[in-house]
């Protein structure tokens, strides 16, 4: 995906850094890169694109001479931006293209130039004057980048093969991740797999001082700057809310990119495109799975109802799975299992189609899902029992069930067993303390919106990212400090959604949505009688049955990919490795090919995953 690279190495060859890094991380031959080297300082930069937001060449420079700046991504609300610049006597940005702007920023504002910005990005910068190297990100980290830093030697890069393209990076697991990655099927924080590779904060500003070899870092934002909204009662919240989202969407869809949705039956995606201004052609809508998925057929419904041009692929076997395994790998590089996959089928022809996605990406998250609007959560007796609840949903609710303490004691051999016991829960623990210290009510909240959708399911846009930019509605600043300055009575059961899905786009609340096949409208005489159809059509067993899951991977586990499946799980290198009984990983692979339990995939791809990492990184 589209990202910054750099290194300081005093004693390095910096060209050659920079090439390989590039290298290794252009997976598609429309990948494009910029370098820079720093004359007389251990310092090279890069930016790698896919040649849609900021095609122009860079890194921009100073007029004079001093500061030089790449960026990945783009910036929003630029008139209000440049306003201010011209308040506090910035030099006018020679250009109207974001990065010219972040510049103009720097000069203004300084290192923390960022918290001045509205926008989707990473940006690194070096000021020759000041002899230092700054990075920098959008509040939520939406364009996440990984570094490595020691002494008078940094590296840093969107991609963890990047980081260790550098030759002095050591390769040394986390063991922490991974017993995280065994009970969680994800990592927390800040973490990765490499013990000393780290991600980059969300919402921050980093420093590295060549003249004393000096790194620092600090938040510029987190969840305690949300604003309080809590005595707002409903039909104001009602009001705003329809209007602060309405916003969102336009802004991100009004200008010369050529927007596309990618589109499902639930709320998210069709609300976006409901609220999308009228254009000529019309936007580009996407949905992939069975034929016979729910999420196809509503999917469908709901594109002719708004006219998009939409276009739907196809699951008819698993062996789509393998044909895109390794493209898979390598751009998520193991955070994400292979069972998480689906888009990437649709991305070549969408790249011809559209320029970007504006995801629905977990707007039901923030718009109020019953998984957090909860009284365990809301009105939490304490930090232990949220932290107990919160452990029990990453390890059995969020995606597949993961495997049990029980099956934690038999998956691993004796002698690595005592390395990981208790660890994955210890970690939680300790990642969610901070959270704690947030509003109570949210706290379970913000610490899954961190660690589960900008740690977890942010790979599904890594993946898209190989081939188009994504937009994100759902994570506008606005929103996101509006919907979460309510009370969370106000958002429980997508109650305030519903209203604005309602009233803003009638005719889509008009589509069933959820697992039931009711509608999210909220006439009541409208909602009540679909309700007694769908459950006498039900009882008549004339109701049309319709998968909730577009894509087969238990099925795909027992036939197209067990081959594949056990070829790793059961091959020597896995056994040589001493981390799990090899007895124990036939217990798992039997009890799925049986097809007497329901969801043992989630027990058994994280292992497959894992044994890839461990090949891919450090073999």
């Amino acid at each position: 995906m589209s990202g910054i690279l750099g290194i300081i190495h005093p004693t390095g060859d910096i060209s050659s850094f920079l090439n390989s890094a590039v290298t290794v991380m252009s997976h598609r031959p429309w990948y494009k890169a910029d370098t820079w080297v720093a004359p007389n300082v251990p310092l090279g930069l890069g930016r790698l694109g896919i040649g849609i937001f900021n095609p122009e060449p860079q890194p921009i420079i100073s007029a004079d001479q001093n500061i030089v700046l790449l960026m990945a991504g783009e910036l929003y609300e630029t008139e209000s931006l440049r306003r201010k610049l011209e308040i506090n006597g910035a030099p006018k940005p020679r250009s109207g293209i974001a990065p010219e702007l972040a510049l103009s920023a720097y000069q203004a504002f300084g290192v923390s130039f960022a918290k001045h910005l509205n926008g989707a990005f990473f940006i690194a910068l070096y000021d020759r004057t000041r002899n230092h190297l700054v990075l920098t990100n959008d509040r939520f980290g939406l364009y996440p980048h990984y570094y490595y830093v020691q002494g008078d030697k940094l590296v840093f890069a969107p991609e963890v093969k990047g980081v260790a393209a550098a030759p002095f990076v050591p390769r040394k697991l986390n063991l922490v991740s991974a017993a995280e990655y065994m009970r969680f099927q994800q990592l927390f924080g800040e973490k990765t797999f490499h013990q000393d590779i780290s991600l980059f904060p969300y919402g921050s500003f980093a420093r590295f001082d060549l003249s004393q070899n000096r790194w620092t870092t600090e938040r510029y934002w987190d969840w305690d700057q949300v604003p309080d909204n809590t005595k707002m009662e409903f039909p104001e919240a009602l009001e705003e809310g329809a209007k602060v989202f309405r916003r969102a969407v336009e802004r991100l869809s009004t200008d010369q990119y050529r927007p596309g949705a990618f589109l499902t039956g639930g709320l998210d995606s069709r609300t976006i495109v409901g609220l999308m201004p009228p254009r000529n052609p019309p936007p580009v809508t996407a949905t992939f799975g069975v034929h016979n998925a729910r999420d196809v057929y509503y999917a469908g419904r709901i594109a002719r109802t708004v006219g998009s041009n939409h276009n739907w692929f196809d699951f008819p076997n698993g062996n789509w799975v393998l044909e895109n395994l390794d493209l898979h790998f390598k751009l998520t590089e193991g955070f994400h299992s292979w069972m998480h996959m689906h888009s990437i089928t649709m991305l070549p022809k969408l790249r011809q189609l559209m320029d970007y996605n504006l995801t629905g990406w977990d707007g039901g998250t923030v718009m109020g899902h019953r998984d957090h609007i909860r009284e365990v959560y809301n009105n939490p007796t304490d930090e232990a029992s949220v932290i107990a609840e919160t452990f029990k949903q990453f390890n059995q609710a969020y995606t597949w069930p993961g495997i049990t303490e029980a099956e934690e004691e038999l998956l691993y051999t004796p002698a690595f067993r005592p390395k990981m016991q208790g660890v994955a829960f210890d970690s939680l623990r300790q990642e969610f303390h901070r959270f704690w210290n947030f509003r109570h009510e949210y706290s379970a909240e913000y610490f899954y919106m961190v660690n589960h959708v900008w740690r977890f399911t942010v790979n599904m846009v890594t993946t898209a990212r190989s081939h188009i930019e994504v937009r994100f509605p759902f994570f506008d600043y606005d929103l996101i400090d509006f919907i979460y300055s309510l009370r969370p009575d106000i958002r429980g059961d997508q109650i305030l959604y519903r209203h604005i899905i309602t009233q803003e786009t009638p005719k889509l609340a008009r589509i069933p949505y959820d697992k039931q096949e009711y509608l999210p409208t909220m006439n009541p005489l409208l909602y009540k009688t679909h309700q007694l159809s769908v459950k006498a059509r039900r009882r008549l067993k004339v109701y049309p049955v319709r998968p909730t899951l577009y894509a087969d991977y238990e099925n795909y586990l027992r036939h197209e990919l067990r081959g594949w499946a056990e070829g790793i799980l059961f091959d020597r290198r896995t056994e040589e490795r001493g981390i799990f009984s090899t007895a124990y990983l036939h217990t798992l692979m039997d009890r799925h090919i049986s097809g007497r339990e329901e969801w043992t995939i989630g027990k058994i791809a994280p292992l497959i995953t894992f044994e890839m990492v461990m090949r891919e990184f450090f073999d």
